[in-house]
Parts: structure tokens; C-alpha cells; sequence
């Protein structure tokens, strides 16, 4: 910081101005497409009540829309009940069945995330969450992408520029899919020393092939595909149904302790919907831990701000 202002000093006629680095952190929400229910509901503005400051970035799944029983009113007035003005929407794809037919894609039933052809049981007349998405080839899961941006559009959902794949898995078709698509922004990469639950199935080792030189602290990088580049943002700290309130709090405040003399630094982390009820609790109190600990020098905002900082850094 002294080396910074001393910069500053130097160059006050050159127009310097004195940035104080901050860790610029974005909690977001994949909304699984399974169900939506009112506990889990509940669990939002219990986030709110909590951190009315605090703006979310929403991965919204356009299968609950295309579910043989969806009331796609009621699913609106739901998603719109907790998406905010502040917020902002992203894209999240599982390949439930349901959406990839949809689409005019054929559906496809391996791999899974899980391994050895171990399934989900959802009840709910609709498959496929299992589903790599890498599954799909590049022009099958464009049009997977442009349907789920025909039925969120069509519904008064406003998408922006934003996506997380499922599971994480966005691979080269995806990232070439996506980018055809208009997206600018993927956040799929994530270090799988968060998943440790998971070390029976298939999917860290998926991940881990998909990014193998990602940790919990890589930041923001380019990604070139043959449609243009696409600004990876990293979820550096998975989300809350794998990791404890003290164990984002610790990862919020390690990137504080290597914030340089003028850089900021990015750090994600967020919860799913499905399972709001339950983990959302974790996010909460790790706000209040890094509130209480680090003030100002944390700046909690939507995934888009965080990309058009980094943006501007990386210039």
C-alpha cells in the first residue's frame, strides 16, 4: 500500500488516483432445476433479512419449465418473489430430459456424474440432472443453451451475459456452445479440495480433467474458443452445501491477506437453491464473520460487476 501511494505521489500531476485493493466477492445461486418449494424460499429472505446489502447472482435453469406438470405462472411469480433488482440472472444447465427434448437435442443417459450408471431419484417424472453435460456435442447443447433462453425470456426472466455449467463440468463443447451463444462469462471452474464428500464418485475426477490447473485461488482468466473469448470467473469457493461458514469466511479473508498493492482479488462462493433451507445458514454467518473481521476492505457484489472489474484490470 505505501508503495502504491508513493506511486501516486510521484505521478499527482499525471492524473494518479489511489486505489485501495478490496476482495470483491460474488455469491451466487444454482437453481438445479428440480423443484421449488417454499422452505427453500424462505431461506432467501432469511439471507436478505440478514444482509438486505448483499445482491445475489441467480443460475436459473429453464427445466422447471419444461416438466410434463410445470405451471410455468406460478414458477415465474416464484423465481421473481427473490430475484431482486439488484440481482442479477444468469444460465445453469443440468440436461434434464424434459429440457433436452425440448430443445430437439436427443436425449442422452451416460455419463453420470456419479459413475457406474448410479442415478438421481427425483420422483418427479423427469431425469437427467446426473447427465455430464459434456455429454451433449457442441451444436446439440447450443441448442440446449438457446431454448433455455427462449423459456426464461418468454417468462419475463431477463438473462445476462453469466453461466455456470452443471456440476461444473464446462468443457470445450460448452464453452464453444455457450460463447456462439452470446455469453461472455462462465463460472464453472472450481478446486475439488471442496467436494471431499465426493471422492466415491466420478465427478471430482471429471472436474479435475475439465480444470486441472485450477485452485481456490486462481483468478480470473481467458478462455479462447473458436467463437471468441469467453472471461472465466472462478466459483473459488464451491458453494455452501460442501463447505462450512468458517471455511468460506477463512477462504474470504486468505485472499485478503494476498491482496497486493493495487490488484484486487475475486473470490465466489453461493449455495444451491434446491437445498437453500439447509445450508443457507453457512452463507449468512460467513458474511457476518468476514463483515465483522474485515470491514470495507470486502466488497460483496453480483458476479457481472465482479467480471467488468476484472475486465478493466486485466487492461
Amino acid at each position: 500500500m505505501r508503495r502504491s501511494l508513493a506511486v501516486c505521489v510521484v505521478s499527482l500531476l499525471a492524473g494518479c488516483v489511489f486505489h485501495q485493493p478490496r476482495v470483491r466477492v460474488a455469491i451466487s445461486v444454482d437453481w438445479e432445476g428440480r423443484e421449488i418449494s417454499a422452505v427453500n424460499l424462505q431461506a432467501f429472505a432469511n439471507l436478505r433479512n440478514a444482509h438486505p446489502q448483499v445482491p445475489l447472482t441467480h443460475f436459473l435453469n429453464a427445466a422447471y419449465f419444461t416438466k410434463p406438470d410445470a405451471n410455468p405462472a406460478k414458477i415465474t411469480e416464484q423465481m421473481l418473489a427473490v430475484v431482486l433488482p439488484k440481482d442479477e440472472i444468469g444460465l445453469h444447465i443440468h440436461p434434464w430430459q424434459s429440457l433436452v427434448e425440448a430443445s430437439g437435442v436427443t436425449f442422452r443417459s451416460e455419463p453420470t456424474i456419479w459413475g457406474n450408471g448410479r442415478r438421481m431419484r427425483v420422483g418427479l417424472h423427469d431425469s437427467g440432472h446426473e447427465i455430464s453435460v459434456e455429454a451433449y456435442e457442441t451444436d446439440e447443447f447450443q441448442a440446449i443453451v438457446r431454448k433455455s433462453k427462449e423459456i426464461l425470456t418468454a417468462n419475463g426472466l431477463e438473462l445476462g451475459t453469466s453461466f455456470r455449467a452443471g456440476a461444473w463440468l464446462a468443457g470445450p463443447h460448452v464453452r464453444e456452445a455457450i460463447r456462439r451463444e452470446g455469453f461472455l462469462v462462465d463460472s464453472s471452474a472450481t478446486d475439488t479440495k471442496w467436494h471431499n464428500e465426493l471422492d466415491d464418485y466420478e465427478l471430482p475426477r471429471m472436474m479435475r480433467e475439465i480444470w486441472p490447473n485450477v485452485t481456490s485461488r486462481t483468478q480470473p482468466f481467458i478462455i479462447k474458443t473458436r467463437a471468441g473469448d469467453l472471461l472465466e470467473m472462478p466459483d473459488t469457493g464451491a458453494l455452501a452445501d460442501y463447505v462450512t461458514a468458517e471455511e468460506m469466511a477463512d477462504h474470504i479473508s486468505n485472499a485478503i491477506a494476498e491482496l497486493g498493492d493495487s490488484q484486487d482479488r475475486f473470490v465466489h462462493i453461493g449455495f444451491h437453491q434446491e437445498t437453500a433451507a439447509r445450508y443457507v445458514y453457512r452463507v449468512i454467518n460467513a458474511i457476518r464473520m468476514v463483515t465483522a473481521k474485515h470491514g470495507d476492505r470486502v466488497v460483496f457484489e453480483t458476479l457481472r460487476e465482479s467480471s467488468q472489474r476484472a475486465e478493466a484490470q486485466r487492461r
